[in-house]
């Protein structure tokens, strides 16, 4: 009986091994297996440093920024297609060249400082203006950064450069042609305030409407001169009747404008004086002497009629 139990007890100890070396044989078969799954894209790029290589290289020669490495020494480590365009030279001729020997002797010393402010001081960003291999020159926006190694060593200076140029000659296109729209704007404006109308043959008439400063006095009489030698009018009629207010500045432009139209050759007549404009010319001394005054301008086109009749 006690031989018969012991029997059975071996029997049920190599049971549990064989079980144990299937469970163990299981195990191992699911770690081949798993081994050999083919990897997903993106755990091959993380794996695969050819791979990363390739990918880091596409975007550096398809991007239309300047992008490079220099190393401390100011020697070139990695450049993009993009830079090689701008140099004029292949990628395999500026590799181990000094950075300074393809830019202008203007824009190479600011280059070199930027590098050297990025080693020290961080990460840089600023506006260059530099000359391209063909001697046109192009503007950048450009940033500099210091790299480092695993250790937090900078060994390196990274540029990368964006074209502003086509914004910037936008830009100034835009201000350019908002110039020429304020200059005409400007010129519009002074036919408005200051118009001289043709009346007769050698008359011309001028109806002066709102304040007069300096600056419009000169409007005026630039523009008076210009009629009277137009229409080689020998007649100029100022009507001051739209007027508001005769100070010192109204006054001075009414006699300069009497005065400068003589030396043309030509009278001036001075309508629209009310009697408050009249008391106000006289408190103020205006010297109205050869200018003929009338009330109205219809009054002052009927008198240079007769007189040109």
């Amino acid at each position: 009986m006690n031989e018969g139990a012991g029997r059975a007890s071996g029997i049920e100890a190599e049971r549990d091994e064989l079980r144990a070396e299937v469970e163990r044989l299981r195990r191992r078969l699911a770690e081949v297996e798993g081994a050999a799954a083919p990897l997903t894209e993106p755990k091959r790029m993380e794996q695969d440093p050819w791979t990363q290589q390739a990918v880091l290289r596409a975007f550096l020669d398809n991007t239309p920024a300047l992008m490079l490495v220099k190393d401390l020494g100011g020697r070139f480590v990695l450049v993009n297609e993009e830079y090689a365009k701008f140099t004029g030279r292949s990628s395999a001729e500026l590799l181990g060249r000094l950075g300074t020997s393809v830019l202008s002797a203007a824009d190479a010393p600011m280059m070199d400082a930027a590098d050297r402010r990025a080693v020290t001081e961080g990460r840089l960003h600023f506006v260059a203006t530099l000359t391209l291999a063909d001697g046109s020159r192009k503007t950048f926006v450009t940033v500099k950064f210091p790299i480092r190694d695993e250790q937090g060593e900078v060994f390196g200076v990274g540029t990368v450069a964006v074209d502003m140029s086509r914004e910037q000659e936008a830009e100034e296109a835009r201000a350019a042609l908002q110039e020429k729209i304020i200059v005409a704007q400007e010129a519009t404006i002074r036919e408005l305030t200051t118009p001289l109308l043709p009346i007769a043959d050698h008359v011309v008439a001028m109806p002066l409407v709102g304040t007069i400063d300096e600056r419009r006095a000169q409007q005026i009489l630039d523009a008076l001169l210009d009629g009277i030698t137009r229409h080689q009018a020998t007649v100029a009629i100022l009507d001051v009747t739209g007027i508001r207010v005769v100070d010192t500045h109204v006054a001075h432009a009414l006699v300069h404008a009497a005065q400068a139209a003589k030396l043309l050759g030509a009278s001036v007549v001075l309508t629209g004086m009310s009697p408050a404009i009249a008391q106000t010319l006289v408190e103020l001394g205006a010297d109205l002497q050869g200018i003929v005054t009338l009330g109205t301008l219809q009054s002052g086109i009927a008198w240079a009629i007769r007189g040109r009749r």
